[in-house]
């Protein structure tokens, strides 16, 4: 990451913090996810996630739930119609299964 990339990913950081997770409330924002291995913290770049009404995240694309349990949050400021939720979600449970 050279000086330019790290200096405007801390701009963006600063005009858009992390959230923690109880502050999220679902109704098809779109999100940044924030996630927690064991070697530490990672984003996922590119990857947008909107919270469902059932209390679970869901990936946009590829459509997909979320496992596990992301930490933190912040918004991208764009809402998914609840047309477009219900569609991602049907993909999402035909992807993982009936057990889904």
């Amino acid at each position: 990451m050279t000086i330019a990339e790290r200096q405007a990913r801390e701009a963006r950081d600063k005009e858009n913090p992390w959230r923690p997770m109880h502050t999220a409330k679902p109704g098809g924002l779109i999100c940044d996810l924030l996630f927690d291995d064991m070697a530490g913290h990672f984003e996922t770049e590119d990857r947008h996630y909107f919270l469902d009404h059932d209390g679970c995240w869901y990936r946009l694309d590829p459509p997909e739930r979320v496992y596990p349990v992301p930490m933190n949050w912040r918004p991208a400021y764009v809402h998914l119609t609840p047309e477009r939720r219900a569609l991602l979600k049907r993909r999402a449970q035909e992807a993982r299964g009936w057990w889904f």
